[in-house]
């Protein structure tokens, strides 16, 4: 087993740059502790085999009960360029999935395990999940938050603008999806201005609101809602599209209709696009379904920075296993 770092805080907003026990919200990181995080993805990013012997050694658990392709091959590489073996199981394999509790399942797995990843539903499973473990553990995505998304998009935008204070981003969908939640977050630990635009009875909760209020009163951030893309993207330099029914829902007809129905004048497409400032890029979580929420257009255009943020899952990843399990060596 690994021997964690010397200094950890609980879960939640972790204080002066030091690093949080879990990630299981973009929000248990503070200002300090995500800019130290994204500068070590970027330093991985250039010199990906440059820490393969920190985490010599070391097992990471990824739990997966809902589908993935970014997320699940981002982590497992991540921790073999740290020398860790990913240990990749679904809910059916384990006791997890025939009745044995969130916490036994936590407790068992410390044992043998040095973090533990988990993707699944309600995000109460994985705060319980943290709650009993021994061991660091990792949001790999639930129905509220998608901190590793959130990661990967700040580094993008870095490396394009060059910083993240001050930047001016869109969100335009779903203001009470995942991505949007973290991404929030995100905005508010880095100092950058966020619209989001989406139909009323899709706005953003409020305590998240509040919570992210609190970070950009002292970040130098700010948060706006509306319900109109053309202003939402009015002088944005980013605009964030995501998917209107994530790919495990699609199976429900009934609820996909709606849900397009209430979006479709949501989409991200090249007049939209053009309603932003002149160098806007677009950005997108994936999977996508091209020519609704975003024509293909955009996400192949020179202007995507789609695939730069797929690719970031995998540095961001590296960081955060490492910073988890070594703190800032």
């Amino acid at each position: 087993m690994i021997d964690p770092p010397a200094t950890r805080t609980p879960v939640g907003l972790a204080a002066g740059g030091e690093v949080p026990t879990d990630l299981l919200r973009v929000a248990d990181l503070d200002p300090g502790a995500l800019s130290r995080i994204l500068e070590l993805a970027g330093r991985m990013k250039q010199e990906p085999l440059g820490w393969r012997r920190s985490l010599d050694g070391a097992v990471l658990g990824c739990i997966f009960e809902k589908p993935s392709t970014r997320t699940r091959t981002s982590l497992a590489i991540a921790a073999h360029r740290l020398g860790m073996q990913a240990l990749v199981m679904n809910r059916d394999e384990l006791q997890l999935g025939h009745g044995e509790t969130v916490e036994d399942t936590a407790r068992v797995l410390s044992g043998y395990l040095d973090a533990i990843a988990i993707r699944t539903f309600a995000h109460e499973v994985v705060e319980r999940m943290a709650a009993a473990a021994e061991v660091p553990v990792i949001n790999a995505l639930t129905d509220t938050h998608h901190p590793c998304q959130s990661l990967a998009d700040l580094l993008a935008l870095t490396e394009h603008f060059g910083g993240l204070t001050g930047l001016t981003a869109a969100f335009v969908g779903d203001g009470r999806s995942n991505t949007c939640n973290s991404f929030l977050a995100a905005c508010a630990a880095s100092g950058m201005h966020l619209a989001i635009a989406s139909p009323a009875c899709y706005t953003t909760d409020e305590d998240l609101l509040a919570e992210a209020r609190a970070v950009m009163a002292v970040t130098g951030g700010s948060v706006r809602l509306t319900t109109e893309p053309a202003e939402a993207v009015r002088g944005a330099q980013a605009v964030y599209a995501e998917v209107w029914v994530s790919m495990d829902k699609r199976d429900k007809p009934h609820e996909r209709a709606e849900r397009a129905e209430r979006l479709a004048r949501y989409r991200v497409d090249g007049a939209l696009l053009a309603q932003a400032g002149p160098d806007a890029v677009a950005m997108h979580c994936l999977p996508a379904v091209r020519d609704e929420e975003i024509t293909s257009e955009v996400l192949d255009g020179p202007r995507s920075l789609v695939w730069r943020q797929a690719a970031n899952r995998l540095p961001t990843a590296q960081a955060v296993l490492h910073t988890l399990l070594t703190g800032w060596a």
